[in-house]
């Protein structure tokens, strides 16, 4: 049996921890290049969905591979009304990221890779539609989490937290063309089966970096120095002095961390109930982007314009990415996403309107690249980087994990629209997309824009702490 530590014991194993941990820190490079082979797990895993067209032509043997028949409308309708249920899972989301405030962000670093390397081998050996279902919800309750981000925040210095995670997220995002590159490689048009094959190569991936940030990373500093100031309020209020002791009741007081802390935190802060009204809104836009596959093929493009497009699309989604940290450092928080969402609203309402005139892939790659440089690099700033310049370290992970509940909006969306699918059709997916991506994106830049605080180089020791007392 494993022999629970006295206060002092732990308190002694988290400082030779913390010293080991900033040690650590001197092999930034090494670090970085770790985690951005996570984010890249992240990435591909993220966008590996693009092949369920795929996958609905081969387990539901659709005639000619059509996605504009009523077999395949059929077909989107009824794995909807099926996955209905599996939404529910995401409600256990924020309880399972918030025990990184207490336990740590490297063990979930590993775990959430790992996770998405058996979501993603699930889906691949999947033998019917439910099991491929499951796949996605293993994986999908995995890639939100973005604890890669929070390490990087907590880790980088203060004044270029930013462009640190936009650097690791942008080589992360080229990434994603691996999926165009394997598409063309394995996937066979007279063999549709294949789709299968594309899988294999992010499996392994995943699995193997996921065993060596288990092996060669640390804690992050400011975590564990979170941890050592709360242990050492709880020593010092055993003593017999009432002067420490009240000392020590005032450390332990502003040392809490867990949903519960997080929730009255969040209650409290107009900050933070800012963003959740943002978020909302905001995963309205969202919701429908994912069916651009399904414009693209019912308005024409072929199996090789699919893999230009493929290729093409993440790298230039990579590229704005990459750069987008660097804007946000040197505009600030606010300004650059109220321009990372006007770039978001162009670019899909240019890719909706020019798929559906048959422009080339290479065209529609640089619409929806600059649209999903957007709108996850302004996604980023709502749901992590603002609410990580906003919050104290013992909560960071817990609200974080709880503006994820603001996706319940989008769930609405997207189940609404799956279900209706066989009365939509790929031919009106994409007007159905405007309508309502326009509204929402709009109104999400402008409640940006009048009710967001900037965070820009805030302390991450002290973030939020005045919402304490």
């Amino acid at each position: 049996m494993f022999k629970k530590l006295t206060t002092e014991e732990e308190l002694a194993r988290l400082r030779e921890k913390e010293k080991a941990s900033e040690a650590f820190l001197k092999s930034m490079a090494l670090i970085m290049v770790i985690i951005t082979i996570i984010y890249c797990v992240d990435e591909i895993t993220s966008n590996i969905n693009l092949m369920r067209p795929y996958m609905i032509f081969d387990l539901f043997k659709i005639p000619g591979a059509d996605a504009t028949t009523q077999e395949y409308a059929d077909a989107v309708s009824k794995m909807s009304i099926v996955a209905i249920p599996t939404y529910m899972i995401t409600m256990l989301l924020p309880l399972y990221k918030s025990i990184s405030d207490k336990v740590g962000r490297k063990i979930f670093l590993v775990i959430n890779t790992i996770g998405m390397g058996v979501g993603m081998l699930i889906c691949m050996i999947a033998p019917n539609y439910v099991w491929y279902l499951i796949g996605t919800v293993v994986f999908g309750f995995f890639t939100p989490n973005d604890l890669q981000v929070i390490y990087i925040m907590e880790i980088a210095p203060k004044e270029k937290r930013a462009t640190y995670a936009s650097v690791s997220k942008g080589i992360a995002l080229l990434s994603v063309s691996i999926i165009g590159v394997l598409r063309s490689i394995f996937y066979n048009p007279a063999d549709v089966a294949t789709w299968r094959l594309v899988f294999l190569v992010p499996v392994i991936i995943a699995v193997v970096v996921g065993i060596i940030a288990a092996v060669l990373l640390k804690e992050t500093p400011v975590f564990l120095q979170q941890r050592i100031e709360h242990l050492t309020g709880h020593l010092e209020k055993e003593t017999d002095c009432d002067e420490v002791k009240e000392a020590a009741d005032e450390t332990i007081k502003t040392s809490k961390g867990g949903l519960g802390e997080a929730i009255r935190f969040m209650k409290k802060d107009t900050q933070v109930r800012n963003l959740i009204l943002i978020d909302l809104i905001f995963m309205v836009a969202v919701a429908l982007t994912g069916y651009s596959t399904e414009t693209m093929l019912a308005y024409g493009q072929t199996d090789a314009s699919m893999n230009v497009f493929y290729t093409v699309e993440p790298l230039v989604y990579a590229v704005f990415a990459f750069f987008s940290g660097f804007i946000t450092d040197a505009m600030g928080r606010k300004r650059s996403g109220i321009l990372f969402g006007l770039l978001a609203l162009c670019g899909e309402v240019a890719f909706v309107v020019l798929a559906i005139y048959g422009a080339s892939p290479i065209v529609l790659a640089i619409a929806q690249g600059l649209m999903y440089g957007g709108l996850w690099s302004f996604s980023d700033l709502l749901y992590i980087v603002v609410p990580s310049e906003s919050v104290p370290t013992e909560m960071r992970a817990s609200v974080v994990a709880l503006l994820q509940y603001t996706a319940l909006s989008n769930m609405v969306v997207t189940i609404l629209i799956g279900v209706c699918y066989t009365f939509i059709g790929s031919l009106r997916i994409g007007w159905m997309q405007l309508i309502f991506f326009i509204p929402a994106m709009l109104l999400s830049v402008l409640y940006v824009k009048k009710h967001l605080r900037e965070t820009e180089g805030v302390d991450l020791n002290e973030a939020g702490r005045d919402s304490l007392v």
